[in-house]
């Protein structure tokens, strides 16, 4: 597999960064073989400046005991910010932030609910070209209810006092492009964009969104399907170019 760096976006030196969200599905492809090298092949063509995966590594599928988020920081240089929502004798799996910049603080998010599968996020700041940036990688549940708490929680994580960019990531298993709570959540994030990522052989539903605050200027997007992103996972990764713009306060009219 051979993948070519992307080139599709817009990335001033001074005051733009790219941002990626992919659903790994533990690295295995769409051919049933385990490939991690093939997932970190993938991250390097990408070349963001961060990039929120979730379903990383191993629980209900994947070989026990191979640590993917320790693969995929050795082979893709980025440092890697895991995120456990299954960590015993029996799964390593959760998400994680890959970032090229100095985190500067790192928080769990649960989302997990009585009798659904564990979910989680990662609430992370980052300090991309001079500035703090906040980045909240999620993987939602699959029941529409779970799901509309699930963003509850969200808005009110963003509600807590942060005056700077911030964007939130991830796989939202929501595959209209929008509803009730997905509109209170562009209330306080109103730059956002998403795609067709899933399935990704052949991909009709939006699960995977992007999601920033208004001081970050939205610059262009993408759905990268490639020969080898069409087979490295059951998603396309989603990536976005955003440039600083005048300072953003969120606020609680929004929630």
């Amino acid at each position: 597999m051979t993948l070519t760096k992307i080139t599709a976006g817009k990335d001033d030196p001074d005051t733009g960064f790219a941002i990626a969200t992919y659903n790994i599905h533990s690295c295995l492809g769409t051919d049933g073989a385990f490939r991690p090298d093939r997932v970190a092949q993938a991250i390097r063509a990408l070349d963001a400046d961060v990039i929120g995966l979730q379903e990383v590594g191993w629980a209900l599928r994947g070989p026990s005991g191979f640590d993917q988020f320790a693969f995929l920081e050795r082979e893709t240089g980025y440092t890697v910010i895991p995120g456990l929502v299954r960590h015993h004798a029996n799964a390593h799996f959760g998400n994680a932030i890959l970032s090229r910049h100095p985190v500067e603080s790192v928080a769990p998010l649960d989302l997990s609910l009585p009798y659904h599968s564990p979910r989680g996020g990662i609430d992370a700041r980052i300090r991309v070209k001079g500035r703090s940036v906040r980045l909240i990688n999620v993987h939602l549940g699959l029941i529409p209810l779970e799901r509309r708490i699930q963003i509850r929680r969200i808005g009110l994580r963003l509600l807590d006092g942060w005056r700077g960019p911030a964007l939130v990531c991830g796989d939202l298993n929501h595959w209209r492009r929008t509803s009730p709570a997905m509109q209170r959540l562009h209330r306080l994030l109103p730059g956002g964009v998403t795609g067709q990522t899933y399935p990704s052989a052949l991909p009709t539903m939006m699960f995977d969104r992007i999601l920033a605050t208004g001081d970050l200027h939205l610059e262009n997007h993408q759905v990268i399907r490639t020969e080898g992103t069409r087979v490295a996972s059951d998603h396309l990764p989603l990536m976005a170019w955003f440039r600083f713009e005048g300072a953003d306060v969120l606020s609680e009219d929004a929630a």
